[in-house]
């Protein structure tokens, strides 16, 4: 059996397709090192991007996005092999959905809710620059959703019971960060928004 794991060219749906089908056939390690492999790339690419000075608006709502679609995809596959609880994957499923819905509110409020092209909308022309910032308690989310990722993929192979209850730990921290941020990002908007 021919297993295609790296794409050489398609699209990033391609890509994760694969991973979740890596999951759904139950083949952790591939997934486990794939996932790995797309983490270091990601962060490759903001690195460089950082070194050389390149900061677009568009590039700062598309990589947190690109980022929420992968993880939200992969757990819900997760869920559907019994590696991640329901509950969890429904709230960060959630939250991520509510902040994707609420930077969107948030640059079409800045536009007066008017604009001539999604090229407009999404800044292209760098006019009115207005880039997403992340909370640090959002990043530090993000990083225990990818260690739970992770454990959870290597718990099949290589997992105690010992582990198992890391994993479960590990699952009430990433519900505590994830309500935590949501209720940060929620504070930010309140003392932001325009007054009237």
């Amino acid at each position: 059996m021919i297993i295609y794991i790296f794409p050489i060219y398609g699209s990033g749906s391609d890509y994760l397709h694969m991973l979740c089908r890596m999951i759904m056939n139950e083949w952790y390690l591939p997934a486990f090192g794939t996932l790995a492999l797309s983490g270091a790339s990601d962060w490759l690419d903001g690195f460089l991007a950082r070194k050389m000075g390149i900061n677009s608006v568009i590039g700062s709502y598309l990589d947190p996005l690109a980022d929420k679609v992968l993880i939200c995809c992969v757990a819900v596959a997760m869920v559907e092999r019994e590696l991640l609880h329901p509950g969890l994957v429904g709230l960060v499923v959630a939250r991520d959905f509510l902040l994707v819905g609420g930077a969107f509110y948030k640059r079409a409020s800045s536009l007066g809710w008017k604009w001539n092209s999604w090229s407009d909308f999404c800044n292209l022309d760098a006019i009115q620059r207005e880039k997403v910032q992340p909370l640090f308690i959002s990043k530090v989310n993000t990083v225990f959703q990818l260690m739970l990722v992770a454990g959870a993929l290597l718990q099949p192979e290589f997992g105690t019971e010992e582990t198992r209850n890391y994993i479960t730990y590990l699952g009430w921290l990433v519900a505590t960060t994830t309500m935590a941020s949501t209720v940060g990002y929620g504070v930010k908007y309140y003392q932001l928004r325009p007054r009237t």
